[in-house]
């Protein structure tokens, strides 16, 4: 018997009930802007990722958790938003799906029906919440989106709702700043973490939900960022006000939590551009640049002193990723340095292991930005006898066009749903012939937001997004 409960544990352990995938690791994209490493291979980071799974993955009651540290019953939310990133981008479903089991069997309504931050397999420690581990799993949802069939948006957006309701809050004159809480229960204008903010995914978000709100919490991480970064390095605190000043009691240097800002940041460049990005990563990597990766310490003042003593991932990979902004040759120098720092002592720790996993990722052209106008074909891949093109235009304000073939006379039924999955309109339901046939939607009564279109004939399904926007 124990046999079998071990094979089947590692048969999900492996991702093994995948029913395919769109985006299968390695996808080595391209990314529109800035600079890629060209030193390490995609077979290092599958095996780097294997290891940290093997070391950090837990079962607990037929779920899975993320272990924090040598602990072998702390769990924190923190953890779990790496796990499920981490399981999203090397496509094992399994994985990702009984993490976020695990996650949402430990919500509480001190964290407004979040995950708890510190918890063990049979208990809570902390009712409250963290919100950076939050944020990563709303962003694996997204990227779970566009790899497997599920109700992966859903989930998303009810977590995104309950963000914005309750973690946000304006600080400031004028309109105010959109800062961020870092638990539902504490902190605000008086006390927020910039290394829980990541614009690329609150532009993703935007563009998922097309909601305004996260838009402008795009250029408000940029204030609170600029706010807080030191003149001259760009470094910036572990715990800070709003306008950027010291929090008394709270580590006000470029630390344990501070390191990840310069991943955080860059993604914003790498997929989207964003000038405020660039200019900030390219500050810090002059910085770093002019320390040299072998001298990198983990730990800093922000007049760039250092404190620190150990050359460790977390920030040897922070300033390699920061890098895709500045140079070729500093991105290859610094991503060497991090792929030579595996499985040296205290490197394989949770904090450092997890980190260089995600780095890793991103050097290599394995984070991609999730496309908010592209959903899972809900088959296997669909032979040519039926396709479903994306509507034009899009996103769209009163009518648009979908267009759609089939290769014989066939019973075809194409219909509309809410993100929620509840169908709104029925465009087709009939025998058409063969060939391409095209459809126009006029949805006047509905609100602006993301909506799904899906094209069925013959048992075979197939569905895409659109964006109403009024």
């Amino acid at each position: 018997m124990r046999k079998i409960v071990i094979l089947v544990l590692l048969f999900f352990l492996s991702g093994g009930y995948l029913f395919g995938q769109l985006r299968p690791f390695p996808q080595n994209v391209d990314y529109p802007y800035g600079y890629q490493d060209t030193t390490i291979s995609s077979d290092t980071v599958r095996a780097m990722y294997e290891r940290w799974k093997s070391n950090y993955i837990r079962e607990c009651n037929g779920m899975y958790r993320v272990r924090f540290t040598d602990d072998t019953t702390e769990t924190r939310s923190e953890g779990m938003g790496y796990g499920m990133l981490l399981s999203a981008y090397f496509g094992e479903q399994g994985v990702f799906d009984s993490l976020f089991a695990f996650y949402k069997s430990k919500r509480t309504s001190q964290a407004y029906n979040l995950m708890a931050w510190q918890v063990t397999c049979g208990g809570i420690t902390d009712q409250g919440s963290a919100t950076d581990g939050d944020l990563d799993v709303v962003f694996a949802l997204l990227v779970a989106d566009d790899q497997w069939p599920g109700d992966y948006l859903i989930e998303a957006d009810s977590i995104l709702t309950i963000l914005q309701d309750y973690y946000f809050v304006t600080c400031g004159g004028g309109g105010g700043t959109y800062t961020m809480k870092p638990g539902g229960q504490f902190g605000g204008c008086d006390l927020t973490d910039i290394s829980y903010y990541t614009p690329g995914y609150f532009e993703a978000f935007a563009e998922q939900t097309y909601d305004g709100f996260w838009y402008d919490v795009v250029d408000d991480s940029y204030v609170i960022l600029n706010n807080g970064a030191n003149s001259s390095t760009g470094l910036v605190r572990n715990w800070q006000t709003w306008d950027g000043s010291a929090v008394s009691g709270w580590d006000s240097t470029y630390s344990y939590d501070a390191c990840r800002v310069p991943w955080r940041m860059t993604l914003d460049y790498i997929w989207n551009g964003n000038f405020d990005a660039a200019l900030w990563c390219s500050d810090i990597s002059d910085f770093a640049n002019g320390i040299g990766a072998s001298n990198i310490v983990d730990g800093y003042y922000l007049d760039g002193t250092p404190y620190g003593s150990n050359n460790s991932s977390a920030f040897v990979g922070g300033f390699a990723v920061g890098a895709m902004c500045h140079s070729q040759e500093m991105v290859d120098n610094f991503a060497s340095r991090l792929l030579s720092r595996d499985g040296l002592p205290g490197e394989d720790r949770y904090f450092n292991f997890s980190l260089r996993c995600l780095y890793m990722l991103v050097l290599t052209g394995n984070f991609w930005e999730p496309d908010p106008n592209s959903s899972f074909i809900e088959s296997n891949p669909l032979p040519e006898e039926l396709s479903l093109a994306q509507n034009y235009p899009n996103p769209f304000s009163a009518a648009t066009t979908i267009e759609y073939s089939v290769s014989s006379a066939s019973f075809v039924r194409l219909a509309i749903y809410d993100i929620s999955g509840r169908e709104v309109e029925t465009l087709v339901e009939e025998q058409v012939s063969a060939g391409k046939h095209t459809a126009s939607v006029e949805l006047k009564d509905l609100c602006s937001g993301v909506y799904i279109y899906r094209l069925e004939t013959g048992g075979m399904s197939i569905q895409k997004k659109m964006i109403l926007l009024k």
